[in-house]
C-alpha cells in the first residue's frame, strides 16, 4: 500500500485565475498512509514563454543521395522563478518526522506587475506553473504539478482610436461572361460599428446589398481569423506565421440573391487579447473576414479588417450601461474574489531559498512584486465569468520532469473573462 495516498495543490480561488500584482494564495495538502521522515516540503512557482517547432529540409551529399535534416527552432522567456519552503530548511540537512494522517501547509505570494497573459498552442506557450516537493532522504521524491491562468489588464478605452468603426463602400464588381457580354454591376456596403470586443460580445456586420447583375449571391460569411507569429532564437532567428480559424458565421437559407440587408452576428468566444503584452517571442492579432460568395465561375468578394480583443469592453459598447465617475468606481473583480480595497497592505512575501536568483527580464522596465493589481470598472455591469480556451496544452510536463510528477500530464486550459452582452436577432429582408 503506498504510504502517500493524497498529494495536491489547491488555490483559494477555483477559477485559479489571476490579474498581474494579485496575491495568489492556496494550500498545499497530502495525506499520508504511514508516518514518514521527509527532509523538506517546497513549492516552486515560476512563469514563463516558450516555442518550438521543427523543420524538415532535403539536402544532397557529395554522392548525389538525399539527406534528410530536421532543425529545432526554440526561444524561451522567464518572467519569475521562485522557491518557498513550507516545512523544513533551505539547507536540506535536517529532518522532519511527519505522522500519519492529513497534512495541509498554506501559502501566499505575489504575482509580477509586467508579466504577459496566459496563452496555450501547438507552437509556444506562455505558462503559470507551481509544483510542491516532498523531499525525502535517500528515496525519489514525491512531486505535484499544477498551472493557473494570468490574464493581463487589455483596455480597449485606452486603444479607442483603433476601435474605430467601419463604413466601407468599395465592394464594386461588374461581372462578364466569357462573351464579354455585361451582366451587370453588385454593389455592397459592409459596416461594423466598432472594431474592438471582448469575448462574450457579438461581432455585429451588416452587409447592404445591391446586385443588379445576374449573377446570384450564394452566401455571405464573416469570420474571425488570428495570425500568430513565433520568434525563435536557436539555431538563429526566424518567425513562423500560424493563421487559423477562430469563428465563423454566414447567411441561412433562403439565400439573399438580388439585394437585401443582412446582419451577421459573431460571438467572441473565450480567447486571449491581442497582442500579448511583455512577450517578445510570441506576437498575436485578430482580423474579421467578410466574404460575399456568387455563383458560377466568378470569384467571390473578400474584404479584411483588424480587430483587437481586450479584455475590458468600450463604453460606448455597452447596453443600457449606467456611467459612474471616476472616484466612486467600482472595482472590476472576479465573481470568486473578495474585494480588495485600495489601502490594502499585502503580507510580505514567503521566504524564499538562498540560491534564488531574480529573474531574467527580456524588457527595460524590471518586474516588480507589489500591491495587488486592482483595475477599474465605471460602468455598472455585472462582472464576467471566466472560462476555458479552446486552445488547450496536452499537458504542462516540462522537458526535464519525470513521468511520476502528479498532475504534469493533465491538460490544461487558461480560463478568460467572458462578458454576458445581450444579442438582438439576425436582420434579413
Amino acid at each position: 500500500m503506498p504510504s502517500l495516498r493524497i498529494f495536491r495543490i489547491e488555490f483559494d480561488r477555483s477559477s485559479a485565475t489571476y490579474a498581474p500584482g494579485e496575491i495568489v494564495t492556496g494550500d498545499v495538502t497530502f495525506d499520508l498512509a504511514r508516518e514518514k521522515t521527509i527532509r523538506a516540503l517546497k513549492l516552486s512557482i515560476k512563469g514563463e514563454a516558450n516555442v518550438n517547432w521543427e523543420r524538415r529540409r532535403t539536402t544532397k551529399d557529395s554522392q548525389g543521395h538525399n539527406r534528410t535534416h530536421i532543425d529545432h527552432f526554440r526561444a524561451s522567456e522567464q518572467y519569475f522563478n521562485l522557491t518557498y519552503y513550507l516545512l523544513g530548511n533551505t539547507g536540506g540537512n535536517g529532518e522532519v518526522r511527519l505522522s500519519a494522517g492529513f497534512h495541509r501547509y498554506f501559502f501566499n505570494f505575489s504575482l509580477p506587475n509586467n508579466i504577459p497573459c496566459s496563452f496555450e498552442h501547438a507552437n509556444g506557450h506562455i505558462r503559470y506553473t507551481m509544483k510542491a516537493v516532498i523531499d525525502r532522504p535517500w528515496r525519489f521524491d514525491h512531486e505535484c504539478k499544477i498551472a493557473f491562468t494570468v490574464v493581463a489588464s487589455y483596455d480597449l478605452n485606452a486603444r479607442s482610436h483603433l476601435c474605430l468603426g467601419v463604413d466601407d463602400e468599395v465592394v464594386e464588381s461588374n461581372f462578364c461572361c466569357l462573351c464579354c457580354f455585361n451582366l451587370g454591376t453588385m454593389k455592397a456596403r459592409i459596416r461594423i460599428p466598432t472594431r474592438g470586443f471582448v469575448p462574450g460580445q457579438s461581432i455585429e456586420t451588416t452587409v447592404n446589398l445591391d446586385n443588379t447583375s445576374r449573377v446570384n449571391v450564394t452566401k455571405i460569411c464573416a469570420k474571425l481569423e488570428r495570425t500568430l507569429d513565433f520568434h525563435a532564437r536557436s539555431p538563429y532567428s526566424v518567425t513562423k506565421t500560424d493563421k487559423a480559424l477562430v469563428k465563423a458565421e454566414q447567411t441561412q437559407r433562403p439565400l439573399i440573391q438580388q439585394g437585401g440587408i443582412v446582419l451577421l452576428q459573431l460571438r467572441v468566444p473565450p480567447i486571449p487579447p491581442s497582442q500579448l503584452e511583455n512577450c517578445s517571442i510570441i506576437d498575436q492579432k485578430y482580423t474579421l473576414r467578410v466574404t460575399i460568395h456568387v455563383a458560377g465561375m466568378h470569384c467571390s468578394k473578400t474584404k479584411t479588417y483588424p480587430i483587437l480583443i481586450g479584455t475590458i469592453p468600450l463604453r460606448s459598447t455597452i447596453p443600457s450601461a449606467s456611467y459612474m465617475p471616476e472616484p466612486t468606481a467600482a472595482i472590476m473583480q472576479q465573481p470568486t474574489a473578495p474585494v480588495i480595497p485600495d489601502d490594502y497592505d499585502p503580507p510580505p512575501p514567503m521566504p524564499t531559498s538562498p540560491d534564488y536568483e531574480p529573474p531574467n527580464t527580456p524588457y527595460p522596465q524590471a518586474i516588480g512584486f507589489g500591491s495587488p493589481g486592482t483595475s477599474t470598472n465605471p460602468w455598472d455591469i455585472p462582472p464576467p465569468s471566466y472560462e476555458e480556451c479552446m486552445q488547450r496544452a496536452d499537458s504542462i510536463k516540462d522537458d526535464d520532469e519525470s513521468n511520476y510528477v502528479h498532475g504534469a500530464n493533465e491538460p490544461f486550459a487558461p480560463r478568460y473573462p467572458v462578458f454576458n452582452f445581450p444579442t438582438s436577432a439576425p436582420l434579413r429582408r
